[in-house]
């Protein structure tokens, strides 16, 4: 029910080399955060090797100045203008990172790290939504600044509060990774808590999270079944056609139907 953004470390050859053998809806190659510094070099070229494909993006560090302005377009040139931006602060960053190759068509994920990117997202969303597929929670180093220990409890509010923004901007909003690859009870209920509250996607970065992910329970079997019957007296209604049904002695409006539609549309591509 969520979408899987997978990221591979850029100076990882065993690992670039097994991307066309992951189950993931989109690869991320990572050339920020995974990759030390005297490996920058290696894993630009490394990443450059990568035929890249419609759903793969990269990661790359545009504020730390490890790279040159000359790599920084090869890697735009390369993938597309399809790029996760992380460290972002202010909308001005990505007016720099727009002017790299200004005849680029970006399709960007940023994430949202910091307090300042937090409260200035909805200004950066009204310039920049065209453009951004995504907005992710880079939740540890957000707790990390403020100092919120990072549980599901705590970050709820900053979650909610960063659907309800890219909703309203019609962008993707991508749940923050779990680091814990030994137990996945947490892992299962901040995928959950993800889907419950309206986000599309979530960050992983172990391959078993990717199974994990697919057997999690999200809805009940009872909903399931109304979910079913629902969408079999609906799925071949135009959305302009779509009126006041009465179902099983509940009653759906359009809105209901859209998102049926949608989930159980969802369901049938991925399973």
């Amino acid at each position: 029910m969520l979408d899987t953004y997978f990221f591979i470390p850029g100076d990882k050859e065993k690992f670039i080399n097994k991307i066309d053998s992951l189950d993931a809806d989109y690869i991320v190659i990572d050339l920020e955060d995974a990759v030390s510094l005297q490996n920058k070099e290696g894993a630009f070229e490394l990443t450059m090797s990568v035929v890249p494909q419609k759903n793969h993006f990269v990661r790359i560090p545009f504020f730390d100045k490890c790279y040159s302005e000359e790599l920084l377009i090869k890697l735009l040139q390369h993938f597309e203008g399809r790029i996760v931006v992380p460290k972002l602060r202010e909308q001005s960053e990505l007016k720099q990172i727009s002017e790299l190759l200004p005849q680029l068509d970006l399709r960007m994920i940023i994430l949202v790290e910091n307090p300042i990117c937090f409260i200035n997202l909805p200004d950066i969303l009204k310039v920049y939504s065209s453009h951004i597929q995504g907005v992710g929670f880079g939740s540890h180093d957000f707790c990390s600044i403020t100092g919120i220990k990072h549980t599901l409890e705590n970050l709820s509010h900053y979650k909610r509060q960063l659907v309800l923004y890219t909703k309203a901007f019609n962008v993707d909003y991508i749940d923050g990774v779990d680091l814990d690859l030994k137990d996945f009870t947490q892992f299962k209920n901040e995928c959950v808590f993800a889907f419950e509250i309206g986000s599309n996607g979530k960050f992983l970065i172990h391959p078993s999270q990717i199974e994990v992910l697919k057997n999690v329970k999200f809805i009940t079997d009872a909903e399931m079944e109304q979910l079913k019957a629902v969408y079999e007296k609906v799925k071949n209604i135009p959305e302009d056609s779509i009126e006041v049904y009465t179902i099983n002695e509940k009653v759906y409006e359009k809105p209901h139907i859209i998102r049926i539609k949608y989930l159980m549309e969802k369901l049938q591509k991925k399973y």
